[in-house]
């Protein structure tokens, strides 16, 4: 990703906006970022990934109480349900 301070990006608004429209630009203040500027295609990719992880988790959510309803179920211990947690964060960090 490329970084441009808020000067930079001021005072070169056009080459600035040329650079987002190829990949997403930070923004830093004092050497700090402020922000991250997207091409409105990014955004777009980006609402599109969203709504496709919201539709995932519904359906998810559905098939579980489905299945609850039907009476699919198991009952676990906390020591396996810690264990299942435990695995859970760890495949988050990869």
């Amino acid at each position: 990703m490329k970084t441009i301070s808020a000067k930079e990006a001021k005072n070169a608004f056009g080459s600035f906006l040329d650079s987002a429209q190829r990949e997403p630009v930070m923004i830093t203040k004092r050497e700090r970022p402020i922000g991250i500027f997207f091409s409105m295609h990014d955004v777009e990719a980006l609402i599109q990934v969203s709504e496709a992880f919201k539709k995932d988790i519904h359906n998810g959510i559905m098939s579980g109480i489905a299945d609850v309803e039907a009476g699919r179920v198991t009952e676990y211990s906390q020591e396996h349900i810690n264990d299942l947690k435990t695995k859970l964060r760890a495949r988050l960090a990869e």
